[in-house]
Protein backbone atom coordinates (compact mmCIF):
# COMPACT_ATOMS: atom_id res chain seq x y z
CA UNK A 1 0.00 0.00 0.00
CA UNK A 2 1.00 3.56 -1.06
CA UNK A 3 1.54 6.17 1.98
CA UNK A 4 1.22 10.41 1.43
CA UNK A 5 2.22 12.40 3.93
CA UNK A 6 0.06 15.35 3.75
CA UNK A 7 2.94 18.41 4.23
CA UNK A 8 1.06 21.35 2.87
CA UNK A 9 1.96 23.13 6.45
CA UNK A 10 5.38 22.61 5.28
CA UNK A 11 6.94 26.64 4.65
CA UNK A 12 10.15 28.36 5.08
CA UNK A 13 10.54 29.84 8.63
CA UNK A 14 9.12 26.71 10.53
CA UNK A 15 9.06 26.00 13.62
CA UNK A 16 6.80 23.25 15.99
CA UNK A 17 4.97 21.81 12.57
CA UNK A 18 7.36 22.51 10.29
CA UNK A 19 10.06 20.80 12.44
CA UNK A 20 7.55 17.52 13.10
CA UNK A 21 7.24 17.37 9.06
CA UNK A 22 10.63 17.69 8.32
CA UNK A 23 12.41 15.31 10.86
CA UNK A 24 9.90 12.75 11.87
CA UNK A 25 8.21 12.57 8.30
CA UNK A 26 11.05 13.47 6.36
CA UNK A 27 13.47 10.75 8.02
CA UNK A 28 10.54 8.62 6.98
CA UNK A 29 10.21 9.81 3.27
CA UNK A 30 14.52 9.28 3.08
CA UNK A 31 14.68 6.00 4.80
CA UNK A 32 11.46 3.68 3.88
CA UNK A 33 11.50 0.69 1.44
CA UNK A 34 7.47 1.16 0.59
CA UNK A 35 6.30 3.93 -1.84
CA UNK A 36 5.76 6.78 -0.64
CA UNK A 37 4.41 10.53 -1.84
CA UNK A 38 4.88 14.07 0.20
CA UNK A 39 2.14 16.51 -0.70
CA UNK A 40 4.32 19.46 -0.34
CA UNK A 41 3.53 23.42 -1.02
CA UNK A 42 4.86 25.15 -4.48
CA UNK A 43 7.03 27.18 -2.48
CA UNK A 44 8.33 24.34 -0.07
CA UNK A 45 11.55 24.38 1.14
CA UNK A 46 13.90 21.29 0.54
CA UNK A 47 12.42 18.16 2.14
CA UNK A 48 14.15 14.75 3.07
CA UNK A 49 13.42 12.00 0.47
CA UNK A 50 14.62 8.50 -0.74
CA UNK A 51 14.67 6.83 -3.55
CA UNK A 52 10.97 5.37 -2.84
CA UNK A 53 9.74 8.35 -2.40
CA UNK A 54 8.14 11.16 -4.94
CA UNK A 55 7.73 14.79 -3.47
CA UNK A 56 5.28 16.46 -5.13
CA UNK A 57 4.76 20.19 -5.50
CA UNK A 58 0.77 21.68 -5.21
CA UNK A 59 -0.24 24.12 -7.39
CA UNK A 60 -0.37 26.41 -4.44
CA UNK A 61 1.72 28.00 -1.47
CA UNK A 62 2.08 28.22 1.87
CA UNK A 63 1.00 31.63 2.03
CA UNK A 64 -1.93 31.17 -0.25
CA UNK A 65 -3.97 30.36 3.28
CA UNK A 66 -7.62 29.68 1.56
CA UNK A 67 -6.45 27.94 -1.30
CA UNK A 68 -4.04 25.76 0.17
CA UNK A 69 -7.24 24.72 2.33
CA UNK A 70 -8.89 24.46 -0.48
CA UNK A 71 -6.46 21.95 -2.29
CA UNK A 72 -6.35 20.38 0.59
CA UNK A 73 -9.88 19.83 1.53
CA UNK A 74 -10.88 19.02 -2.26
CA UNK A 75 -8.14 17.57 -4.42
CA UNK A 76 -5.57 15.63 -2.55
CA UNK A 77 -8.18 12.64 -0.96
CA UNK A 78 -9.24 12.34 -4.37
CA UNK A 79 -6.17 12.85 -6.47
CA UNK A 80 -4.01 10.30 -4.26
CA UNK A 81 -5.88 8.43 -1.68
CA UNK A 82 -6.57 5.67 -3.70
CA UNK A 83 -5.21 2.34 -1.86
CA UNK A 84 -3.44 4.69 0.37
CA UNK A 85 -2.19 5.43 3.87
CA UNK A 86 -2.91 8.70 4.76
CA UNK A 87 -0.49 10.61 7.29
CA UNK A 88 -1.77 14.10 8.10
CA UNK A 89 -1.51 16.55 11.03
CA UNK A 90 -3.89 16.84 13.56
CA UNK A 91 -7.24 18.18 11.93
CA UNK A 92 -5.57 18.83 8.15
CA UNK A 93 -7.44 16.35 6.93
CA UNK A 94 -8.73 16.27 2.99
CA UNK A 95 -12.97 16.03 3.36
CA UNK A 96 -13.41 13.71 0.32
CA UNK A 97 -11.27 10.02 0.84
CA UNK A 98 -11.75 7.05 -1.36
CA UNK A 99 -12.79 4.33 0.92
CA UNK A 100 -9.99 2.44 0.14
CA UNK A 101 -7.47 5.41 2.01
CA UNK A 102 -6.40 4.36 5.57
CA UNK A 103 -6.18 7.64 7.26
CA UNK A 104 -3.51 8.29 10.03
CA UNK A 105 -3.50 11.50 11.79
CA UNK A 106 -1.03 13.04 14.07
CA UNK A 107 -2.31 14.95 16.84
CA UNK A 108 -0.06 17.08 18.02
CA UNK A 109 -1.90 18.77 20.83
CA UNK A 110 -5.92 19.75 21.70
CA UNK A 111 -5.37 23.27 22.22
CA UNK A 112 -8.55 24.27 20.24
CA UNK A 113 -10.49 22.22 23.13
CA UNK A 114 -8.29 23.30 25.98
CA UNK A 115 -7.48 27.14 25.30
CA UNK A 116 -10.43 27.79 22.41
CA UNK A 117 -10.16 31.58 23.56
CA UNK A 118 -6.79 31.64 22.21
CA UNK A 119 -7.45 31.35 18.67
CA UNK A 120 -9.67 33.03 15.96
CA UNK A 121 -13.38 32.11 16.06
CA UNK A 122 -13.52 31.20 12.91
CA UNK A 123 -10.51 28.41 12.99
CA UNK A 124 -12.42 27.10 16.45
CA UNK A 125 -15.32 26.64 14.63
CA UNK A 126 -13.77 25.00 11.19
CA UNK A 127 -10.83 22.63 13.40
CA UNK A 128 -13.39 21.37 15.65
CA UNK A 129 -15.49 20.29 12.34
CA UNK A 130 -12.94 18.84 11.11
CA UNK A 131 -11.66 16.45 13.74
CA UNK A 132 -15.42 15.54 13.99
CA UNK A 133 -14.82 14.45 10.79
CA UNK A 134 -11.26 13.19 11.38
CA UNK A 135 -12.27 10.65 14.51
CA UNK A 136 -15.38 8.84 12.01
CA UNK A 137 -12.83 8.45 9.65
CA UNK A 138 -9.42 7.92 10.94
CA UNK A 139 -8.23 4.11 10.67
CA UNK A 140 -5.50 4.83 13.57
CA UNK A 141 -4.32 7.54 15.64
CA UNK A 142 -0.80 8.83 16.04
CA UNK A 143 -0.11 11.32 19.40
CA UNK A 144 3.56 12.86 19.90
CA UNK A 145 3.05 12.32 23.63
CA UNK A 146 1.75 10.24 26.40
CA UNK A 147 -0.36 13.40 27.77
CA UNK A 148 -2.09 13.57 23.91
CA UNK A 149 -2.80 10.79 24.09
CA UNK A 150 -4.93 11.06 27.26
CA UNK A 151 -6.04 14.21 25.54
CA UNK A 152 -7.42 12.62 22.97
CA UNK A 153 -9.21 10.02 25.38
CA UNK A 154 -11.05 12.42 27.29
CA UNK A 155 -11.69 15.03 24.98
CA UNK A 156 -12.60 13.17 21.63
CA UNK A 157 -13.61 9.85 23.24
CA UNK A 158 -11.09 7.91 20.88
CA UNK A 159 -10.03 4.56 22.77
CA UNK A 160 -6.66 4.44 24.22
CA UNK A 161 -6.14 0.83 22.06
CA UNK A 162 -6.42 3.14 18.80
CA UNK A 163 -3.72 5.36 19.54
CA UNK A 164 -0.04 4.98 18.92
CA UNK A 165 2.22 7.09 20.70
CA UNK A 166 5.47 8.90 19.05
CA UNK A 167 7.55 11.22 20.44
CA UNK A 168 9.27 14.12 18.94
CA UNK A 169 12.99 14.78 19.86
CA UNK A 170 15.22 17.54 18.96
CA UNK A 171 17.70 17.70 16.21
CA UNK A 172 21.31 16.28 15.76
CA UNK A 173 22.72 19.38 15.77
CA UNK A 174 21.29 20.72 18.88
CA UNK A 175 24.45 20.61 21.11
CA UNK A 176 26.35 22.96 23.29
CA UNK A 177 28.80 25.71 21.81
CA UNK A 178 31.45 26.46 23.86
CA UNK A 179 33.80 28.13 20.94
CA UNK A 180 33.97 31.49 22.64
CA UNK A 181 33.94 33.50 19.57
CA UNK A 182 31.07 31.93 18.02
CA UNK A 183 29.21 32.77 21.74
CA UNK A 184 30.30 36.88 21.26
CA UNK A 185 29.39 36.66 17.47
CA UNK A 186 25.77 35.37 18.52
CA UNK A 187 25.70 37.87 21.04
CA UNK A 188 26.88 40.50 18.87
CA UNK A 189 24.26 39.76 15.91
CA UNK A 190 21.13 39.55 18.49
CA UNK A 191 22.45 42.91 20.25
CA UNK A 192 22.78 40.71 23.34
CA UNK A 193 24.81 41.15 26.30
CA UNK A 194 27.07 38.66 28.39
CA UNK A 195 23.71 37.35 30.57
CA UNK A 196 20.58 36.86 29.55
CA UNK A 197 17.46 34.65 30.00
CA UNK A 198 15.86 33.00 26.34
CA UNK A 199 12.74 31.97 25.95
CA UNK A 200 11.97 30.49 22.13
CA UNK A 201 8.63 30.45 20.29
CA UNK A 202 6.19 32.00 18.34
CA UNK A 203 4.33 34.69 20.09
CA UNK A 204 1.35 33.57 20.34
CA UNK A 205 -1.44 33.63 23.63
CA UNK A 206 -0.89 30.15 24.50
CA UNK A 207 3.24 31.32 25.33
CA UNK A 208 1.83 32.74 28.23
CA UNK A 209 4.38 35.70 27.06
CA UNK A 210 2.39 38.87 29.45
CA UNK A 211 3.39 36.64 32.78
CA UNK A 212 6.43 35.87 30.90
CA UNK A 213 7.19 39.48 30.86
CA UNK A 214 5.46 40.83 34.06
CA UNK A 215 7.45 38.01 35.81
CA UNK A 216 10.74 39.18 34.55
CA UNK A 217 9.94 42.44 35.45
CA UNK A 218 9.31 41.72 38.90
CA UNK A 219 12.86 39.79 38.94
CA UNK A 220 14.85 43.01 38.08
CA UNK A 221 13.12 44.81 40.37
CA UNK A 222 13.60 42.43 43.21
CA UNK A 223 17.22 41.69 42.51
CA UNK A 224 20.65 43.58 40.98
CA UNK A 225 20.89 40.45 38.63
CA UNK A 226 22.08 41.64 35.00
CA UNK A 227 20.52 39.87 32.59
CA UNK A 228 18.06 41.16 30.12
CA UNK A 229 15.29 38.76 28.60
CA UNK A 230 15.59 37.65 24.58
CA UNK A 231 12.43 36.43 22.70
CA UNK A 232 13.15 34.78 19.54
CA UNK A 233 10.45 33.56 17.43
CA UNK A 234 8.33 34.57 14.35
CA UNK A 235 4.72 37.31 15.43
CA UNK A 236 1.99 34.56 16.10
CA UNK A 237 -2.02 35.61 16.17
CA UNK A 238 -3.67 37.38 19.37
CA UNK A 239 -0.50 38.99 20.03
CA UNK A 240 0.31 42.63 20.62
CA UNK A 241 3.87 43.20 21.70
CA UNK A 242 3.16 47.23 22.64
CA UNK A 243 0.51 46.63 25.00
CA UNK A 244 2.12 43.55 26.43
CA UNK A 245 5.09 45.83 27.13
CA UNK A 246 2.35 48.27 28.77
CA UNK A 247 3.35 49.09 32.69
CA UNK A 248 6.76 46.73 32.30
CA UNK A 249 9.09 49.12 34.04
CA UNK A 250 12.27 47.39 32.73
CA UNK A 251 11.37 47.87 29.27
CA UNK A 252 15.08 48.19 28.22
CA UNK A 253 15.67 44.84 29.22
CA UNK A 254 13.31 42.99 26.90
CA UNK A 255 14.80 42.26 23.54
CA UNK A 256 12.28 41.06 20.88
CA UNK A 257 14.75 39.14 18.45
CA UNK A 258 12.12 37.53 16.04
CA UNK A 259 12.74 34.31 14.21
CA UNK A 260 16.26 33.27 14.31
CA UNK A 261 17.47 30.84 11.82
CA UNK A 262 17.63 27.04 13.25
CA UNK A 263 21.29 27.31 11.76
CA UNK A 264 21.77 29.68 14.74
CA UNK A 265 20.02 27.99 17.71
CA UNK A 266 22.90 26.30 19.15
CA UNK A 267 24.86 29.31 20.01
CA UNK A 268 21.80 31.26 21.40
CA UNK A 269 20.74 28.48 23.67
CA UNK A 270 24.50 28.01 24.78
CA UNK A 271 24.97 31.59 25.06
CA UNK A 272 21.78 31.84 27.73
CA UNK A 273 22.38 31.77 31.49
CA UNK A 274 18.50 30.15 31.41
CA UNK A 275 15.93 29.09 29.47
CA UNK A 276 12.66 29.77 30.48
CA UNK A 277 8.82 28.25 28.93
CA UNK A 278 6.46 28.76 31.13
CA UNK A 279 3.90 28.42 28.29
CA UNK A 280 0.33 27.56 29.08
CA UNK A 281 -0.16 24.34 26.88
CA UNK A 282 1.92 22.11 24.80
CA UNK A 283 1.39 19.13 23.21
CA UNK A 284 5.57 18.14 23.71
CA UNK A 285 7.64 21.32 24.17
CA UNK A 286 10.59 20.70 21.34
CA UNK A 287 12.15 23.86 22.53
CA UNK A 288 12.62 22.37 26.01
CA UNK A 289 14.95 19.56 24.57
CA UNK A 290 16.81 21.42 22.66
CA UNK A 291 17.66 23.60 25.60
CA UNK A 292 18.64 20.44 27.47
CA UNK A 293 20.60 19.48 24.28
CA UNK A 294 23.00 22.84 24.31
CA UNK A 295 23.12 22.64 28.19
CA UNK A 296 21.46 25.55 29.17
CA UNK A 297 19.16 25.20 32.67
CA UNK A 298 15.49 24.55 32.05
CA UNK A 299 12.62 26.55 34.22
CA UNK A 300 9.43 25.40 32.70
CA UNK A 301 5.18 24.56 33.46
CA UNK A 302 4.22 22.08 35.87
CA UNK A 303 1.35 21.12 33.19
CA UNK A 304 0.34 19.82 29.95
CA UNK A 305 3.09 17.52 28.64
CA UNK A 306 6.15 19.69 29.54
CA UNK A 307 6.92 17.71 33.26
CA UNK A 308 6.77 14.46 31.36
CA UNK A 309 9.41 16.13 28.29
CA UNK A 310 11.64 17.94 30.61
CA UNK A 311 11.91 15.10 32.73
CA UNK A 312 14.39 15.70 35.73
CA UNK A 313 16.26 18.55 33.67
CA UNK A 314 14.26 21.26 34.44
CA UNK A 315 12.67 23.37 37.64
CA UNK A 316 8.91 23.34 37.19
CA UNK A 317 6.48 26.11 38.29
CA UNK A 318 2.81 27.13 37.81
CA UNK A 319 2.79 29.23 34.32
CA UNK A 320 -0.58 31.48 36.13
CA UNK A 321 1.80 32.90 38.92
CA UNK A 322 3.86 35.46 38.04
CA UNK A 323 5.68 35.09 41.31
CA UNK A 324 6.08 31.42 41.38
CA UNK A 325 8.11 32.15 37.35
CA UNK A 326 10.17 34.56 39.11
CA UNK A 327 11.03 32.88 41.72
CA UNK A 328 11.98 29.92 39.64
CA UNK A 329 14.35 31.83 37.57
CA UNK A 330 15.68 33.85 40.66
CA UNK A 331 16.55 30.49 41.99
CA UNK A 332 18.49 29.26 39.05
CA UNK A 333 20.06 32.15 38.16
CA UNK A 334 21.44 33.03 41.89
CA UNK A 335 22.55 29.07 42.61
CA UNK A 336 25.50 27.94 40.27
CA UNK A 337 25.12 24.28 41.68
CA UNK A 338 21.05 23.88 41.24
CA UNK A 339 21.95 25.19 37.32
CA UNK A 340 24.99 22.83 36.94
CA UNK A 341 22.31 19.86 38.44
CA UNK A 342 19.61 20.95 36.09
CA UNK A 343 21.88 21.07 32.92
CA UNK A 344 23.23 17.35 33.87
CA UNK A 345 19.98 15.94 34.32
CA UNK A 346 18.72 17.69 31.00
CA UNK A 347 21.66 16.47 29.06
CA UNK A 348 20.48 12.57 30.31
CA UNK A 349 16.99 13.59 29.75
CA UNK A 350 17.79 14.22 25.99
CA UNK A 351 19.18 10.90 25.02
CA UNK A 352 15.95 9.33 25.90
CA UNK A 353 14.47 10.72 22.30
CA UNK A 354 15.78 10.11 19.12
CA UNK A 355 14.02 11.56 15.66
CA UNK A 356 15.84 8.63 13.90
CA UNK A 357 14.09 5.70 16.48
CA UNK A 358 10.56 7.74 16.26
CA UNK A 359 11.04 7.14 12.31
CA UNK A 360 11.21 4.00 12.72
CA UNK A 361 8.72 3.00 14.85
CA UNK A 362 6.49 4.99 12.50
CA UNK A 363 7.07 2.33 9.81
CA UNK A 364 7.16 -0.41 12.44
CA UNK A 365 3.85 0.76 12.94
CA UNK A 366 2.27 1.64 9.15
CA UNK A 367 3.73 -1.93 8.48
CA UNK A 368 2.74 -3.83 11.33
CA UNK A 369 -1.25 -2.03 10.58
CA UNK A 370 -1.27 -1.65 7.32
CA UNK A 371 0.86 -3.16 5.25
CA UNK A 372 2.00 -6.65 6.40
Amino acid sequence: MNVVINALQYRQESSGIGILLRELYGRYARDTARPCQVILPSDAPPFPAGPATELVHAPVGYGQGLRRMAYQSFTVGRRYGQNAVLLTNDSKTPLFLPRSCRLVPLVTDLAVFRLPQTYQLSRVLWWRLQYRYVCRRAALFLAISEFTKREMTELLGIPAQRIRVIPCACGEDMRPVTDASALDAVRRRYGLPEHFVLFVGNANPRKNLRRMLKAFDLLKQRTALPHVLAIAGGQGWKFDREAALRGIRCREAIRFLDYVPDAELPALYSAADLFAFPTLYEGFGIPVLEAQACGTPVLTSNTSALPDTAGDGALLVDPLDERAICDGMQKILSDPALAARLTAAGAANVRRFSWQASAQLLDTILNKEFCA
